[in-house]
């Protein structure tokens, strides 16, 4: 499956971007996407790539990295109906000597 998904004007008309993903392995979860963002103030483009994949039925991994040098990770995990906890790290390749952002989430549905 193939799907272009076009985003109108965002953050008060500044931002206009265009998203396609595809889904390679339906069985697996397995999805790659890449997303196309403009911001018409500073006439600066960023390019994202990403990918998601199931490692079971209640767990997945995400990644993506964008032009400017900055790439995420995460892992996310259902141990409740609606309930996730998710560990997530940010690296800015462009300047390795700065220190990693690590985040912890624990969102809760009753």
């Amino acid at each position: 499956m193939l799907f272009w998904v076009f985003h109108y004007l965002n953050e008060k008309g500044d931002v206009v971007s265009r998203s396609f993903y595809h889904n390679l392995y339906p069985e697996q979860n397995t999805v790659v996407g890449v997303e196309v963002t403009h911001r018409f103030s500073n006439s600066e483009n960023t390019i994202t790539l990403g990918a998601q994949h199931a490692l079971d039925s209640l767990t997945y991994v995400k990644t993506r990295v964008n032009n400017f040098g900055k790439a995420n990770a995460l892992i996310q995990h259902e141990w409740r109906p609606k309930s996730f906890f998710t560990i997530s790290r940010e690296v800015d390749t462009r300047a390795i000597e700065k220190s990693a952002k690590i985040g912890l989430v624990l969102a809760l549905k009753p």
